[in-house]
């Protein structure tokens, strides 16, 4: 039986102006059900990019990104964000919590779009928070949390959904080394018990060798380090 990949990029290219050389240059990648991989690279290389390209936030200028054997960026908008918040999980460098929100209510926020159960968004929610060590914060505001609570709320954010894929930009690069690593060990345990794909990106060796797999991405092509 063949082996069926989650996530495949076809050739894919993309170029941007100003820029002598393409970002992307006819990458090819594939990615199974449950593999954790992480992408490094130096600073301006094209990671966010990729991931930005995975997610059907940008097109390729040519080639195919497909998930599940479909491809994504031939879709409309409306179409690939219903695809984005049913498959995918996103942490970034910095938290992006709803600053009017509280630490529950940032988290449920992907399940509330979806429209599922209020009941049970809560009850799913306050779970994560325990998980995460944050039953004491859940009805504080993102200003009153440290920098590694605010982290660790938008993990339990990216992870509620239970998504086929999180893309990780730099997920730690704001904290100090060791709420980083705190962090990210959490996050590994949590996403390993439902079997959640992990591509991060990070310029942090450490995090990097703690993946199953490592590239590296320079003069717009992946190679395996």
């Amino acid at each position: 039986m063949s082996k069926i990949f989650l996530l495949k990029l076809i050739d894919v290219s993309k170029s941007f102006k100003g820029l002598e050389a393409p970002v992307l240059d006819k990458v090819n990648f594939l990615i199974s059900s449950g593999e954790n991989i992480a992408i490094t690279g130096v600073s301006g290389s094209g990671k966010s990019t990729l991931l930005h390209l995975m997610a059907g936030l940008e097109k390729p200028d040519h080639g195919k990104v497909e998930l599940f054997g479909h491809p994504i960026n031939t879709l409309s908008q409306n179409k690939i964000s219903t695809i984005r918040n049913k498959h995918f999980g996103f942490i970034y460098q910095f938290h992006h919590l709803l600053p009017d929100f509280s630490a529950i209510e940032n988290v449920v926020m992907p399940l509330v779009i979806r429209g599922d159960d209020p009941l049970a968004n809560l009850t799913q929610g306050v779970k994560l928070l325990k998980v995460l060590g944050l039953e004491n914060r859940i009805n504080h505001m993102p200003h009153e949390l440290s920098g590694g609570e605010r982290q660790r709320i938008a993990i339990a954010r990216a992870i509620i959904t239970k998504p086929d894929i999180i893309l990780a930009d730099e997920p730690t690069g704001n904290l100090d080394y060791k709420n980083a690593e705190l962090v990210f060990d959490m996050f590994l345990e949590i996403t390993k018990e439902i079997n959640t794909t992990i591509i991060l990106v990070t310029h942090d060796n450490k995090l990097a060798t703690k993946m199953n797999k490592i590239y590296q991405l320079t003069e717009g092509k992946i190679r395996t380090r």
